[in-house]
């Protein structure tokens, strides 16, 4: 439920308002103008949470410079980092960056942070921030086009070898959906999927598949992830289908690692209900899968908090995380 809060005019310097009313994306669009001002002292550009050309500059969109540069090498390596993470305080990629470069440097650091977050963790190996996966995973990868994951951490979980893929999300109100089901597409003569397309008798007849020849099904297949199906309908046509393509993902990289264990997670704030809808989006999707233990939410508040204890919270990146992130 959104906090209530009474409403008083911001000073001019905080810039102008893109999103009103007391939603979690407005509380944190204000949260990050208020930011931008008082603490970073920067301008904006177009809107209040948007930095200007100078403070883009000095990477100010970053609360370390660990996550800068991480984000510079990504963004310099090719696909996957766009010019809005540097410009945007709204970006869930450059909080995807704030929250685990400087984790991605330190494994140690790293273990000591999430362990008590994950259980079972007793060793990061390596973490890749905006891993995009070979070619042949799902045969997707056409340009800037294809599914990354925001975070692969390859892990140990007692004594089984393990790869997690994370999803970061800060204001979104959704997860990405069927590219085949977005508005408009008939309009402009391109394929739809029907609302009962009989994806359970017929993988086929997913465009994904029957069309482009993308892998996700056959990943799914292949890894065993998903249980029985509704007979009719496809049920990753809406919001799911991240969730779904993402979770494939996490078990054809464990695969290809030999890792004997796939976990997919959610960082989000529990306060984002758009995003969220109190949990049931996850159960949802957990229905769905032969192992839904293998799903779950990695609480932003939660690594914060977890950050703060073991970084100390008067350290630069703790107390960024909460300016920007926490309790929203």
């Amino acid at each position: 439920m959104a906090r209530k809060q009474a409403w008083t005019p911001e000073p001019a310097s905080f810039g102008p308002v893109y999103t009103t009313g007391n939603s979690f994306r407005a509380r944190a669009e204000a949260r990050q103008r208020r930011y931008r001002a008082e603490v970073l002292q920067a301008g904006w550009d177009r809107h209040g949470h948007w930095l200007d050309a100078q403070a883009v500059g000095r990477g100010a969109n970053f609360v370390v410079p660990a996550a800068q540069a991480a984000a510079v090498q990504r963004r310099d390596a090719g696909k996957g980092v766009a010019e809005r993470t540097f410009q945007n305080m709204l970006s869930s990629q450059a909080m995807c960056f704030n929250l685990f470069a400087p984790l991605a440097d330190d494994t140690d650091l790293a273990a000591s942070v999430l362990a008590p977050l994950l259980p079972g963790l007793v060793r990061v190996d390596a973490i890749a921030i905006e891993h995009t996966p070979a070619a042949e995973v799902f045969g997707d990868q056409t340009g800037r086009g294809g599914v990354d994951c925001d975070v692969l951490i390859e892990a140990t979980f007692g004594d089984r070898a393990a790869v997690v893929v994370i999803e970061t999300k800060f204001v979104e109100e959704e997860f990405s959906s069927c590219g085949f089901r977005r508005a408009g597409r008939a309009g402009r003569g391109q394929v739809v999927c029907p609302e009962d397309v009989p994806v359970r008798a017929d993988r086929g007849a997913c465009a994904y598949q029957g069309v482009k020849g993308y892998g996700y099904w056959r990943r799914s297949e292949e890894h065993r992830t998903l249980a029985e199906l509704p007979a009719r309908g496809c049920p990753f046509g809406g919001p799911l289908w991240q969730l779904w393509v993402n979770h494939a993902l996490a078990h054809v990289e464990a695969a290809s690692r030999g890792a004997g264990r796939a976990m997919f997670l959610v960082c989000a704030s529990g306060d984002n209900e758009a995003l969220l809808r109190g949990g049931r989006v996850l159960d949802d999707f957990r229905a769905l899968l032969r192992e839904p233990h293998t799903v779950g939410l990695l609480p932003l508040d939660g690594l914060i908090d977890r950050i703060g204890e073991v970084a100390g919270e008067g350290s630069e990146w703790a107390r960024g995380l909460r300016r920007r992130y926490g309790r929203i």
